[in-house]
């Protein structure tokens, strides 16, 4: 699979290379094609032409197969057309020049040789009969025919491996070339030549093949040790290889397949050109011992000898080489592409952009997904209450006390005691079950409550007043005090005219508590209000001083229920300072206005306090973050007609 792979890789990444592009582009004249189109003329390059084209050109891999398709798309069907024939015609020629490139330069090399060796044989003939006629020496003896007999045979395979090894280097040259072109690294071969490890097996290999040769006289080929050293040499050869190998791949510096399938032709062919080097070290010693011979014939018969063999030589060499121009002209001549066009490209009868069904139905399924996306960010970025289940997990440990609707406030009356102003409405009976909740919250029934909230506008002042009603309603006589020294509401809820005289002037200017006192509401006799009064320069001051505390004992002696409106936690301290005095306190948050990381920051100051918190108030209750919303509605609805519910809902919401 991982050869096929490779392939098929190769094979895409010639089909799209930059060179069979630009072929396109002169074949085609694209030049003048998107000239013609552009606005302007002068902006459109070949680099531009290339890119558009690169666009323009999916090649791909059948599945299974050594098959790849080119498709191409373009407004105009017929250019598409066009290009896709044309390139893969000019991808064909590729392969074509790509195989022609060794032929070629293995036939230029002989062809430039044979000239050479011609002359050089002419020359050694014409010395050879100089030299007979010259001493009369025609004739050699059986003994230095012998010896010239060995030496002409070693010269004509050293000849042989020579020619080879020149082939070899024309086709690592070839190699290296390619490689350049395309920006890659190159292994020399003397850098593999002069590594130790390489140096040391070609030695193994020649010292092996001499000894071969020296038993090629005296064994037959099956004899153990000429087996022996046949194995040793290939194990040595293959050693010599997988070193050759390591050293190439060790210069890889990319995962291109096509550049990994030139360097596996790069180890093979410095692999075979050590093994040549080898071979041809090991024929020269054994020639040369044959040439140690040669000097103990008598003189003339040694010159006679060297001519006679260099005749010989020189006329296998220009023999050699004729045959081997004669296989280069052939094997240049045959060389097709090794690619086959399956089918010509063909234009889709529909057009395959834009696909109208499939962008409907991946544009329905993104609005789904961003739809739900926008959904959860909204939901994520918003950090306010919205639910009783996020108030539950925020406030672990204290419970909910009362769940109060959402009250409309008339913007003529401005009326907030809806506990005065309608005491059988459902808001109404949610505040008193607020109150009854806070009573039955203890062991001990809580005199001194104070109400406060994590920050502004959740209602506090509103529910502190709604509540004192409430007891005063159910027969307890109830004191309302603003403690509320920066932003007081109590006395605009009530509608108190006489705003100079409350718990500052008390505590700070002396003014009897009977005339700080005021009783709002002739109805309701057991309703009393101590006001602020005069804001003071140092609120805090005066909730920590012992003035205060004294006054709370003393009202707590006098009053049923003692019901304390404090600022909100996180804008000042005194919440924390003033309940600490009291009996408990109830933080009121409301849906859509509380802060989440307001309301966590509350309870951490309330629960480092040491303040008691008898529980939680969430106002603006509705059928979204509550259930109770039903039950209120429902119950006080006529006979439970569930359109009348919805109209007395539509009636108390804003």
């Amino acid at each position: 699979m991982g050869s096929t792979s490779s392939k098929i890789s190769t094979e895409i990444e010639l089909i799209k290379s930059r060179r069979n592009l630009e072929k396109v582009i002169d074949n085609l004249n694209l030049m003048e094609y998107f000239q013609a189109k552009a606005e302007n003329p002068e902006d459109v390059t070949r680099n531009s032409v290339v890119r558009a084209l690169e666009e323009m050109i999916t090649v791909s891999p059948v599945s299974d197969t050594n098959i790849v398709r080119i498709s191409v798309q373009s407004e105009d069907k017929e250019l598409a057309r066009s290009i896709a024939n044309n390139l893969a015609v000019v991808y064909n020629d590729l392969l074509k020049s790509l195989s022609q490139n060794e032929y070629t330069a293995r036939r230029r090399f002989i062809e430039e040789q044979i000239p050479l060796a011609e002359s050089d044989l002419n020359a050694a003939q014409d010395d050879l009969r100089n030299f007979k006629e010259e001493n009369n020496i025609f004739l050699l003896d059986e003994e230095a025919k012998s010896i010239l007999q060995f030496l002409v045979s070693y010269d004509q395979q050293i000849n042989t491996y020579q020619i080879q090894m020149e082939e070899t280097k024309i086709r690592l040259q070839t190699l290296n070339d390619t490689l350049k072109s395309m920006d890659q690294e190159i292994i020399s071969s003397e850098t593999i030549s002069i590594n130790p490890v390489v140096s040391n097996l070609r030695n193994q290999i020649v010292n092996i093949q001499v000894q071969l040769a020296g038993l090629e006289g005296t064994k037959s080929p099956s004899d153990p040790e000429v087996l022996r050293l046949k194995e040793e040499l290939n194990q040595a050869q293959e050693m010599l290889k997988n070193e050759i190998s390591t050293i190439v791949t060790s210069q890889v510096k990319t995962a291109n397949p096509m550049y990994i399938s030139l360097y596996s032709q790069l180890i093979q062919e410095q692999a075979g050109q050590q093994v040549l080097q080898g071979t041809i070290q090991s024929l020269t010693t054994l020639r040369n011992t044959y040439q140690s011979q040669l000097k103990q014939l008598p003189a003339l018969e040694q010159r006679l000898m060297n001519y006679e063999r260099e005749v010989r030589v020189k006329e296998n060499l220009y023999v050699l080489l004729l045959e081997k121009l004669e296989e280069a002209k052939i094997a240049e001549a045959g060389v097709i592409g090794t690619a086959s066009i399956i089918d010509p490209a063909f234009v889709s009868p529909n057009a395959v952009k834009p696909n109208k069904t499939l962008t409907a139905a991946i544009g329905g399924i993104l609005g789904i997904f961003l739809g739900i996306l926008v959904v959860f960010l909204i939901e994520y970025l918003d950090k306010k209450v919205k639910d009783e289940n996020e108030l539950k997990m925020i406030v672990k440990g204290y419970p909910v006390l009362g769940r109060i609707p959402h009250l409309h406030v008339d913007n003529e009356t401005k009326d907030e005691l809806i506990v005065l102003r309608d005491p059988v409405s459902p808001i109404s009976e949610a505040y008193k079950m607020l109150a009854s909740n806070i009573n039955f919250s203890n062991a001990k029934e809580p005199n001194v409550i104070t109400f406060s909230s994590g920050g502004p506008a959740e209602g506090k002042t509103m529910t502190a007043s709604n509540v004192a009603i409430s007891y005063a309603q159910s027969g307890n006589k109830t004191l309302l005090i603003d403690a509320d020294m920066r932003r007081p509401r109590v006395e605009r809820i009530l509608n108190l005219k006489s705003k100079n005289v409350g718990l500052v002037n008390h505590l700070l200017r002396g003014v009897s508590i009977e005339q700080s006192v005021k009783k709002p509401f002739e109805s309701l006799n057991n309703f009393f209000v101590l006001p602020v009064g005069t804001l003071p320069p140092n609120p805090t001051s005066i909730l920590t001083s012992n003035e205060f505390k004294d006054l709370l004992d003393k009202l707590k002696e006098y009053y049923d229920k003692v019901i304390i409106d404090l600022p909100p936690i996180m804008v000042a301290p005194d919440a924390m300072i003033a309940s600490r005095y009291s009996d408990g306190l109830v933080l009121v948050t409301r849906y859509g206005q509380t802060l989440k990381p307001t309301l966590k920051a509350a309870i951490e100051n309330i629960t480092t306090s040491g303040v008691k918190l008898i529980g939680t108030v969430i106002n603006d209750v509705n059928e979204k973050s509550s259930n109770y919303y039903y039950y209120y509605y429902y119950y006080y609805s006529d006979d439970g007609d569930k359109s009348k519910t919805k109209k007395r809902r539509r009636k108390t919401r804003t």
